[in-house]
């Protein structure tokens, strides 16, 4: 009975949320503040070059900037929250990796998508801009992550455990599908550009920088948006462990790929 007892209370006293010690608040923090520091000048200048290019604006790359904005302008939010309202903290960091986790992936996809047509299908690349399909993905891509990340957050506690399984679903399915049109095209595009062409097996200027985006855009999902999408799976598992070791994680994972495309993105709209 003794023994019974012991383990009723110290079960009981296994905290079922997280809440942050000095050292995790420390790091989230400091994962914030870097953040944006960097990721805020890199998504400016791209906003910049886009703007100031003498091509053709290029939407997409427009949207994913404008979508990363939002996303380091939320990370500022959050540093705040962390320290004045530190009740709505988690739920500003909840909204966060959804958005990111979704909204990211879908805009990749898209220029990804983009690319393939300019360089294995040139001749339909003009109905691109006749059908206005440049502008309907990219408000695609903000249907599909604000509301999500909305739903996932606030949502209602009667409404938790479907939720959650809604969000898990959503967020996976999405993760798959924009994996796979990536894969995809990342192949299609790079056999097709890496074939001799007139100018020989020297890729033109051009060729480097589509060869270059694809690649950047599948690296991205490998090494941060798949990680974060199967750590997602934890997210109706354990509460506890969920809050406190993989969201952070997550975010981090998340803050990098928000800036590593950017970065590889800026020569080629110049």
């Amino acid at each position: 009975m003794a023994l019974s007892s012991s383990n009723d209370t110290n079960s009981s006293s296994k905290p079922e949320s997280c809440e942050f010690g000095q050292s995790q608040t420390a790091s989230l923090a400091m994962n914030d503040i870097i953040t944006f520091l960097i990721g805020q000048p890199v998504v400016t200048r791209l906003l910049w070059i886009t703007f100031t290019s003498k091509k053709e604006k290029d939407i997409l790359n427009l949207n994913l900037a404008v979508f990363l904005n939002v996303q380091f302008l939320m990370s500022i939010l959050h540093l705040l929250a962390l320290f004045v309202i530190k009740n709505i903290q988690m739920q500003v960091l909840k909204f966060l990796i959804v958005y990111a986790e979704i909204g990211g992936p879908v805009s990749l996809c898209f220029i990804c998508i983009q690319r393939y047509v300019a360089v294995i299908h040139p001749t339909s690349y003009p109905l691109l801009k006749k059908y206005r399909c440049r502008e309907l993905w990219a408000v695609l891509v903000w249907l599909t992550a604000v509301p999500t990340a909305f739903a996932s957050t606030f949502g209602g506690d009667n409404m938790a455990p479907f939720r959650e399984d809604m969000i898990n679903t959503i967020s996976f399915t999405v993760m798959v599908c924009m994996t796979a049109v990536i894969a995809r095209v990342s192949i299609r595009v790079a056999m097709t550009l890496k074939t001799s062409g007139p100018e020989g097996n020297k890729l033109s200027p051009g060729k480097r920088r589509a060869f270059t985006t694809v690649c950047a855009i599948a690296a991205t999902t490998l090494c941060f948006y798949i990680p974060v999408a199967l750590l997602q799976k934890f997210r109706t598992m354990n509460k506890y462990i969920y809050e406190c070791v993989i969201t952070p994680v997550c975010i981090l994972l998340l803050s990098v790929a928000g800036v590593v495309h950017p970065v590889s993105e800026k020569e080629s709209v110049r």
